[in-house]
């Protein structure tokens, strides 16, 4: 398992919506700030930027932030894409704009798009920086974004320190990370609310990829899947038959986009922080002492 001590250069590309969601859900107990506004959300992201920044040292860091669309590509193909989904609370709206603006303030880059998701900026990013000396950490809980994952690379949940490289995604899924997305196909995903093959789940679908490597060799022989030895193989055949157009949908939602071309302009490189407006914000935030303290230091040691 790769355990940092490889490449010399790395840029981290962080999901952030994980990690914001996580600090809300995790809270014990409401915390406000000067307008009574809770603020729980905010102050637990930023307990995890700090530890990222503290521990990691990051010089390459974007952090990919996704917004509520316009017209989403994927919804464009599939109005019911995510549309299992509750609305985010107001009071969790506002602490995603004072996360973004948190990481504005420390000279961080954050991107988002009206048009895609943070997981197709995430993944051109990966695609534009990756190189021989500079490898690509994905920080989320997300394993969508596993199909990423190059030798040399990492997804790493940072809660929990779950780290998978490449051959520990094959381990865990039963499928090399370019397979991911059209195993996600076959089986579908209850998350996302992406229709997937009556009886294929994930163990099936990798079963199905081991031997015809891609969704379309797959779809070219689906004559075969009746002869694989494994239970149900008959009826699996023909569910793939039936139903097979609803892959031309889930392929289209399941595959990360890296050709985003909005990416090919960001920097991904760390600016000075504004220390004053930092100041200002913790104590807008009323974030308590200690973390203020921790904070400064760190601020006046960069």
């Amino acid at each position: 398992m790769n355990n940092f001590d490889g490449k010399p250069m790395r840029l981290y590309l962080v999901d952030s919506s994980i990690f914001i969601y996580k600090a809300w859900y995790a809270s014990g107990s409401q915390q406000l700030n000067r307008k009574h506004q809770p603020n729980q959300a905010f102050i637990g992201f930023s307990d995890f930027v700090y530890r990222l920044l503290t521990e990691r040292a990051p010089e390459k860091l974007v952090f990919a932030f996704d917004e509520r669309p316009r017209q989403s590509q994927r919804k464009t193909v599939y109005p019911q894409y995510k549309a299992n989904r509750s609305p985010t609370p107001s009071e969790l709206k506002r602490q995603f704009g004072w996360c973004q603006q948190w990481i504005d303030l420390l000279g961080i880059t954050r991107v988002s798009s009206d048009s895609w998701e943070a997981d197709d900026l995430i993944g051109t990013l990966a695609s534009l920086h990756r190189r021989p000396e500079m490898s690509i950490v994905i920080l989320t809980a997300d394993k969508d974004l596993t199909q990423l994952i190059h030798e040399g690379d990492l997804w790493w949940t940072f809660f929990g320190d779950k780290k998978l490289d490449y051959r520990g995604i094959v381990k865990k899924f039963g499928v090399r990370p370019e397979q991911i997305a059209d195993q996600l196909a076959l089986a579908g995903d209850k998350v996302d609310n992406i229709p997937g093959i009556p009886h294929v789940g994930v163990k099936t679908a990798a079963n199905l990829l081991r031997k015809f490597g891609t969704l379309d060799n797959l779809r070219a022989n689906l004559g075969e899947v009746g002869k694989m030895k494994f239970r149900y193989a008959g009826r699996v055949q023909q569910a793939l038959i039936e139903h097979e157009s609803i892959l031309d949908i889930s392929s289209a939602l399941t595959r990360i986009v890296c050709e985003v071309d909005t990416m090919r302009e960001v920097d991904i490189n760390r600016r000075p922080p504004d220390k004053d407006a930092l100041d200002k914000m913790m104590a807008d935030q009323v974030m308590d002492s200690a973390r203020r303290q921790k904070w400064l230091t760190y601020l006046d040691a960069g």
